[in-house]
Formats: C-alpha cells, sequence, structure tokens
C-alpha cells in the first residue's frame, strides 16, 4: 500500500517582515501540530523575504507578484506579472497535496487565495471548501493583524474560509464577510513571553551587543524596512534634547541603509549607543527593553502587549489609510503607548519627541504603561491559527 503524501501548507505573502513573521509563527505552531508536515512560502523577491526566511529552513517559492500600481503605464507589467504568480500558485497546488493556504496579508497573499478558492466552484454541489486534486478540501485562511484591513485584505476576504483579526473592532470593516472572523490575536513567534513567565531569558544576543541585562533600556526600531523618518528624529532627539539619559542604555535598530551615518553621528555627539542594522531575536531583546521606540505595525505591537513593554509610537505617515494610526490607537486608549506624529519634518518630529521621552522617563508612568501593555495581550494566537488550518477546531 502506498504512502499517502505529506500534507503541504503553503503560506503565501511577504514584503516585509510584518507580514512574515506572523507567517513563521503559524508555521512553527503548525510543525508542532504535524511534525511531517511541508511548508512552503510562495513569498515575493524582495530581499527582505530572503534575509528573514533564509536562516528558517522552510521552502520558499518567490512570487513575481508585484501591488498593484498607481500609474496606468505600468498596469500590463502588472497583469504579466500576475498570472505567473497565479500559474505558479496552480503548479503548487496541483503537484503537492496541500491542505490549506493562508495569506499574509498584503498584495502577495492574493494569487495563491485566489487560485485556492476557484477550486471552490469546481468542487461537488454542497461543498464549501476548495477541493484539491487529492481530492480532499483546501481550507483557506487570511491573517489581518492590522486594526484595519488594507486593500488587498478586503479583495482577499471572498477567497477565506476564515479571517484571522488581532483585535475585535477589525472584524467590523469586513462588512458581509465579518462571520468568517476569528479574533485570534497576532501570532508571534515562541520566544516572546511574558516577562514574569521568564525566570531565566536567554542572553546570547544581549550579551553579543555589549548590554547588560540589569539596565534601564531604551531600544529603538525603525522596523524590518527600516525607518528613515524614525532614525533622524530620534537621533536629533538623543542629541540635541537634552534628555537625561545618563542610567540608561539604548539600542538603535536603524535597518540597513542608515547605520552608519546614525552610528557617526552619536559618536560625534559623544553619546554611547549601540546600533546596529537587524536584529534576528527580537524576543531576547524585547526581554530587557524597558521602552521601545518604533512604527506601529500591526506585529511589534503584538509583540510589545504580549512581553508587556511600553512604547512611543511613530506610525507610518505614508499609507493612504493611516492604518498604522488606527493600531496605535488600540494601545494609547489602553494606556499603553504614547502616539508621535511623524510630521515627515524631522525637526518638528524630534521636538515633539523629545517632550513625549521626557515624559515617559518617569518610572511610575513607565509602570502604568507596562501594565497597561500586558493587561491587552493575547496568548497563543499561532496555535489557533494553526489549528484552525489543520480542522481541528473547525
Amino acid at each position: 500500500m502506498s504512502k499517502s503524501p505529506k500534507k503541504t501548507y503553503i503560506f503565501a505573502g511577504g514584503g516585509s517582515g510584518g507580514h512574515l513573521y506572523p507567517g513563521l509563527a503559524v508555521a512553527d505552531a503548525l510543525t508542532e501540530l504535524d511534525p511531517e508536515a511541508e511548508i512552503i512560502f510562495a513569498c515575493t523577491t524582495r530581499p527582505i523575504d530572503q534575509k528573514i526566511l533564509a536562516e528558517r529552513g522552510y521552502q520558499t517559492a518567490p512570487q513575481p507578484v508585484v501591488p498593484l500600481p498607481n500609474r496606468p503605464w505600468k498596469i500590463w507589467s502588472f497583469i504579466r506579472k500576475w498570472k505567473a504568480s497565479t500559474q505558479l500558485c496552480r503548479k503548487l497546488i496541483k503537484e503537492r497535496n496541500v491542505v490549506a493556504v493562508l495569506g499574509l496579508g498584503g498584495f502577495a497573499s492574493a494569487p495563491a487565495m485566489k487560485v485556492a478558492a476557484r477550486k471552490r466552484a469546481r468542487a461537488p454541489l454542497g461543498l464549501k471548501r476548495a477541493l484539491s486534486p487529492f481530492g480532499h478540501p483546501i481550507t483557506v485562511g487570511m491573517l489581518n493583524p492590522d486594526a484595519v484591513p488594507g486593500k488587498a485584505n478586503k479583495y482577499c476576504a471572498k477567497f477565506a474560509d476564515h479571517i484571522f483579526t488581532q483585535w475585535a473592532p477589525t472584524v467590523d470593516y469586513f462588512g458581509k464577510y465579518a462571520p468568517k472572523c476569528v479574533v485570534s490575536g497576532c501570532p508571534i513567534r515562541p520566544g516572546f513571553l511574558p516577562r514574569n513567565d521568564q525566570a531565566s531569558p536567554s542572553t546570547r544576543t544581549i550579551e553579543k551587543l555589549g548590554l547588560h541585562s540589569n539596565k534601564k533600556t531604551l531600544v529603538i526600531v525603525g522596523g524590518s524596512l527600516g525607518g528613515h523618518n524614525v532614525n533622524t528624529a530620534v537621533v536629533q532627539s538623543l542629541t540635541e534634547g537634552n534628555i537625561d539619559l545618563s542610567d540608561w542604555q539604548i539600542l538603535h535598530i536603524t535597518g540597513p541603509n542608515d547605520r552608519r551615518q546614525t552610528a557617526d553621528t552619536y559618536a560625534k555627539a559623544n553619546l554611547n549607543v549601540t546600533t546596529i542594522d537587524f536584529c534576528h531575536d527580537m524576543e531576547q531583546v524585547l526581554t530587557i527593553a524597558t521602552l521601545v521606540i518604533g512604527r506601529a505595525g500591526a506585529s511589534t505591537l503584538a509583540e510589545l502587549t504580549v512581553v508587556g513593554v511600553p512604547s512611543i509610537l511613530l506610525p507610518y505617515p505614508y499609507h493612504k489609510d493611516q492604518h498604522q494610526h488606527k493600531n496605535a490607537k488600540v494601545l494609547t486608549e489602553a494606556g499603553a503607548a504614547l502616539v508621535v506624529t511623524d510630521t515627515c519634518d524631522t525637526k518638528k518630529t524630534a521636538k515633539h519627541l523629545t517632550e513625549t521621552l521626557t515624559q515617559c522617563l518617569d518610572d511610575n508612568t513607565l509602570e502604568k504603561m507596562t501594565r497597561a501593555a500586558r493587561a491587552i495581550k493575547k496568548n497563543n494566537a499561532a496555535r489557533k491559527v494553526a489549528l484552525q488550518l489543520t480542522g481541528r477546531n473547525a
């Protein structure tokens, strides 16, 4: 009797850490549930995807798909790359024993989700899920950790059996597809645990960076793609704002483009700041963080609340829907964070940041924000999503 083929799960999406890290968390949870499972990331061709995925050992199938262009003359290139991506996803589903497709959010989720869902229309009458070439249903899920879904996720909602949201208010934005929503929280990597659950956290990365686990620690994070506006505003605030950080240590994660200039500016100001361009072990860094300054990406906020870290958030200013502002609002209303508007003017943003940072340095304020962050955390999101994909919670 021939052995049945391995169950395959396609994780579709990428282009940023905000899309990939929640997917990796679900992939890890799936592997625990089914060690024999085959997981393939149908990612993008952006360098950040390979940088993040290369160390994890999962198979990749880079898609040529790109975001829908704003300029009409680029539409034919978009269509060509879209067709190539759907063909790639169709081939994966035809050749592998695919049992589920999980869209990680954003433009690169759409081809695989659509290909899987189109089989639904060809399935036997009464079968609600897409049917694989191996004769069983394909579950189609989608992660939506942002407070407000973007255009791509609104488009993909019709293809999904389950839409996994981080927060309950997000459900209303999906309209007629709201019944598909599962308020699971945002999947985060298993290394992120509440501080009171970590009696003796690993110190490998902390020691390598020359940091001390018993000192107050300010961590600045631009994001996996870097955040030039955040970097420049923070540098000006710390070097010119007359902020007393004498009993603090500072780690600035700049992204790949700004590290040298940032480090040089700190050195000229005789300010001792550890600067790195990227960190694979944020779970260790957040273990010792007293305060974080950064963007308001959904997965970042999930990590901050699970660990229980206060934050100053500078939401990304260039998205039309301003979804990072809406993400940040969840934390600010809970008392876990303060917001500084990225005005795209370094001087103005730095002035506001200096005022806000000075306000946060008070120990009582930090303690209140820490408690508030812990109060809104959602644990075990990755496992909840993985269970749905395997059908154990269906």
